[in-house]
């Protein structure tokens, strides 16, 4: 349906206009992993990064195949699952992962070219886990150099597009003169969704839901979460992740938080205890349909927020 209130339109609104918007923080190493990954003939000191989250199994995908017997794992007692391939390993993170830890995963090559064998660094995450990481060794082939130009020109349309959006709105107005001036309405407006009753939350989760509603307006879509912090500090989200039913990552725009959320036993009996966090991303109409998974972490990344079962309208 249409909003009738300004409220809903205006948390998407004043996401770009709010001067309580938190300023983005400076990208940490899983929100600038790459999926392709290419080995040198000469080994770096410090081996590639790849990320993984519980429940985001990783597969590990090489252009040359395995030797037999060389995969070797740290603490893979801890792993639910390892498979190994021909030309792949296929990973199953430990369900009690904390963010930070570090794993080493080393393989070897079956044709003696070098590098003869390649070493990774698993570092855990809480929602930016890669679900396949394609692994090159010079040289290439023109079909993987394809692959990799493709990759990065869609990575490279899709950070203009938020730069075109981001100065477009940095000089507009705000309220409801701001949703018209940065081209929000559209002609269907802007439509909601209330998730209440229907979200699900982890039992890992450091801070309760009591409320949710999904938004989609023109070129994009947002999720509000209202969530109540039964701990003893107070919590600011310092990033999040939308991920899709085909294991596909959303990140989003600078996330909208008015305020840290405080614990509940400081909150005055006459005020709502709920804070609100608003999530936006840039989506066409028929983009982000289906149901997604919406992570929410803090600047250490201990104390996290996972709702699954979020649609858009």
């Amino acid at each position: 349906m249409l909003l009738a209130s300004p409220v809903g339109l205006l948390a998407l609104a004043l996401l770009a206009l709010s001067p309580q918007a938190a300023e983005p923080s400076p990208p940490d190493a899983c929100e600038t992993a790459s999926p392709q990954l290419m080995l040198k003939a000469e080994p770096s000191a410090t081996p590639p990064v790849v990320c993984i989250s519980p429940d985001v199994p990783l597969t590990l995908r090489f252009d040359t195949a395995l030797r037999p017997g060389s995969v070797r794992l740290e603490e893979r007692e801890r792993f639910a699952d390892v498979s190994v391939g021909q030309r792949g390993v296929t990973l199953t993170p430990p369900e009690k992962l904390k963010a930070g830890e570090r794993f080493l995963v080393e393989v070897c090559f079956a044709d003696g070219a070098a590098p003869a064998c390649a070493r990774f660094l698993l570092l855990a995450h809480p929602a930016l886990g890669l679900s396949q990481v394609k692994v090159f060794r010079e040289p290439r082939s023109v079909a993987s150099f394809q692959e990799g130009e493709k990759t990065a020109q869609a990575e490279t349309r899709q950070c203009q597009q938020e730069v075109r959006q981001l100065r477009a709105e940095r000089g507009a107005p705000e309220g409801l003169r701001g949703a018209l001036a940065s081209g929000l309405l559209g002609e269907k407006g802007i439509v909601s969704k209330d998730l209440t009753g229907s979200y699900t939350e982890a039992k890992s989760n450091a801070l309760r839901v009591s409320q949710a509603r999904s938004y989609r307006a023109e070129g994009r879509v947002a999720v509000e979460v209202w969530l109540e912090n039964p701990g003893t500090r107070p919590w600011t989200a310092a990033g999040a992740v939308l991920r899709g039913p085909k294991g596909e990552v959303l990140k989003p725009l600078p996330l909208w938080q008015p305020e840290p959320i405080p614990p509940a036993d400081a909150v005055a009996e006459e005020q709502q205890p709920g804070r609100r966090v608003v999530v936006e991303v840039l989506a066409s109409q028929t983009e982000a349909r289906g149901t997604y998974t919406l992570t929410l972490w803090d600047a250490e990344q201990k104390r996290t927020v996972t709702l699954g079962n979020v649609t858009f309208p």
